[in-house]
């Protein structure tokens, strides 16, 4: 049996944003691209442009450019090979802006659950997605074949919501809170601290 292909780790990411980009230009009637578009518009280089495309397969023609939708379908096939569902904890305004959020309402990427403490929200529909106790994280988890959690719950509990996640079987965790978290190395973590990214984003525009 063939084995998945692996491809540089800061590959991933900028593929996923040329696909929206391709997306978003094929919504405008666009046929074709070129590197030095896709870079005046995603602000990465054109040749580091090329040098990722390559690592998918033989795509584009000189003087050309890329067929955006032979492009997309390819990136796609290469990176998003199948549907995931995500689970989310905590359901506080973070919580909420996530739930919100229109692309983790897609077929490639759904939150199919979200977990709670407060009473008051277990049980309702916030923005079709159904609010569970804490107590049903690993039957729900088993039920819908979630492979990734979001942690957007208070510091303060971020350790206890990994450790439930890992329990129920997760392989992923996206990691909204401010503090760093322990895991098995067999699960992949994810850390997004909006606060490390806006000194570091000062940083550079203030050498």
């Amino acid at each position: 049996m063939q084995r998945a292909r692996k491809y540089p780790q800061k590959t991933i990411p900028r593929a996923l944003l040329y696909i929206r980009i391709l997306d978003d230009l094929l919504k405008r009637g666009k046929q074709f691209v070129s590197s030095g578009e896709l870079a005046r518009i995603t602000g990465v280089r054109d040749v580091q442009i090329r040098k990722d495309i390559s690592n998918f397969g033989p795509v584009g023609k000189p003087r050309v450019g890329y067929q955006i939708r032979a492009l997309k379908n390819l990136l796609e096939a290469s990176v998003q090979k199948k549907a995931v569902q995500v689970v989310l904890f905590g359901m506080g305004n973070l919580g909420k802006a996530i739930a919100r959020y229109p692309e983790f309402h897609t077929e490639k990427i759904k939150i199919a659950a979200a977990f709670e403490k407060d009473q008051r929200l277990i049980g309702k529909d916030l923005n079709g997605i159904r609010v569970y106790s804490l107590e049903k994280v690993n039957s729900v988890v088993k039920r819908t074949r979630a492979l990734i959690g979001i942690n957007a719950v208070p510091k303060e509990a971020a350790q206890e919501m990994a450790d439930m996640m890992v329990a129920a079987g997760l392989r992923g965790i996206i990691n909204f809170c401010p503090t760093p978290i322990t895991v098995p190395d067999h699960v992949a973590v994810k850390n997004i601290d909006l606060t490390i990214e806006f000194m570091t984003l000062l940083c550079d525009i203030n050498p």
